[in-house]
């Protein structure tokens, strides 16, 4: 019984987290002009916080270099 509570506390917290960072990551890549958006926002629903940090990374640091 209480294995299932913690279970279900667990999806409480983490879907809305994950929902809200791939929500984000959707709406951060489109507005930087990113061509594949949508897949960046799919993949912010993956998990948290690392492929949001993978994100960070990547369209800050390494596409930045590229632009400049």
């Amino acid at each position: 019984m209480i294995y299932n509570k913690v279970h279900l506390t667990v999806l409480i917290i983490a879907i809305p987290i994950l929902i809200l960072q791939g929500f984000w990551v959707f709406k951060d890549a489109k507005k930087r002009g990113e061509k594949y958006y949508w897949l960046w926002g799919i993949f912010g629903l993956l998990n948290t916080p690392g492929n949001l940090i993978i994100y960070l990374i990547i369209t800050r640091v390494i596409f930045d270099r590229h632009k400049s």
